[in-house]
């Protein structure tokens, strides 16, 4: 699964970049692409808004850990797992970056995409670069890349749900800790997938809602970054006696010194308004998803991680 993801995402990109500039009647010229300014938003501060942009491009490199949290899956994980984060990183910074010119030459019309009756905007782009069977190619593409993603997650996060149950980190522990015929934690991917179609409802009801989950799931993968690299930051010779086949040596507390400032300041910025004025249909309502998320998490720990909670055991 994991392999026909990768060639399909990257033949499918190659696809989706060579069809749009091949098919689109108008190019765009190098100006636009790189000069134009486009605010939707009704803040003034061009620098704000440039920075409000930064969403979608923290959004599209979550779960780039995911090597990491099936590395007790793999051999010599200590160098494959680490290869696979940076690589997954490089690798996105590439493909997104020509996906992401492609489009921009070949657009038609900003308004256009602006005003669509489509319920994804994107969709209005293809239509009007492509016509209408090359835009269902198009969309099937994305889709599918989409469904490959979503598998990628939920296989990770049943990890998690594993690790945490055999840890005594929240009840149910038999549930989660179950395998089957696969060497699979069905319970934890069942769990995942039930979840992540809960919050994909959310777009059919409400954008703004739709838009809350996406600020708030970038701000707690960016939290979850953080806790290690606090670590790093402020306990630098107690924290990782023994260091693995990667170190960065000398820059390693600057490296993590800068993480931890980045990842701080994305956090508020992603809580920020996204348009002004603001009202009760605009509200970033991030701060109040990630508020009611460290409330359970802090009552679970309360009736039940304090008493039950062990920690990892250590096996070498």
């Amino acid at each position: 699964m994991s392999s026909f993801n990768l060639w399909w995402t990257l033949g499918g990109t190659f696809v989706l970049v060579i069809t749009l500039l091949v098919k689109a009647p108008v190019k765009n010229s190098a100006a636009f692409v790189f000069t134009d300014y486009e605010n939707f938003t009704g803040w003034s501060n061009r620098g704000f808004v440039v920075l409000l942009g930064f969403l979608q491009a923290v959004y599209t490199l979550e779960g780039c850990e995911t090597a990491a949290q099936v590395a007790e899956e793999a051999k010599r994980a200590e160098v494959l797992a680490p290869l696979a984060v940076v690589g997954s990183i490089i690798g996105s910074w590439f493909i997104g970056l020509a996906y992401m010119l492609a489009l921009l030459f070949s657009v038609q019309s900003i308004a256009s995409v602006q005003g669509t009756a489509f319920a994804i905007p994107i969709a209005q782009l293809y239509y009007d670069a492509v016509g209408k069977r090359l835009t269902l190619m198009c969309l099937t593409v994305v889709a599918l890349a989409q469904f490959m993603a979503a598998v990628t997650a939920f296989t990770a996060s049943s990890r998690l749900f594993y690790a945490l149950a055999r840890d005594n980190a929240f009840p149910f522990k038999s549930k989660y800790m179950a395998l089957n015929r696969y060497q699979a934690p069905y319970f934890g991917v069942w769990t995942s997938v039930l979840v992540g179609c809960i919050i994909s409802c959310a777009y059919i009801g409400s954008a703004v809602a739709f838009n809350a989950i996406l600020s708030s799931a970038a701000i707690a993968v960016m939290l979850s970054y953080l806790q290690p690299i606090v670590i790093r930051v402020f306990w630098p010779t107690t924290s990782l006696p023994q260091r693995g086949p990667f170190s960065l040596g000398r820059w390693s507390w600057s490296v993590n010194f800068a993480s931890f400032l980045f990842t701080v300041f994305i956090c508020v910025l992603f809580i920020l308004p996204t348009a002004h004025p603001t009202d009760a249909l605009n509200m970033n309502y991030a701060i109040v998803a990630i508020g009611a998320v460290m409330l359970i998490v802090a009552a679970c720990w309360v009736l039940w991680g304090r008493v039950h909670f062990v920690g990892p055991v250590k096996t070498a």
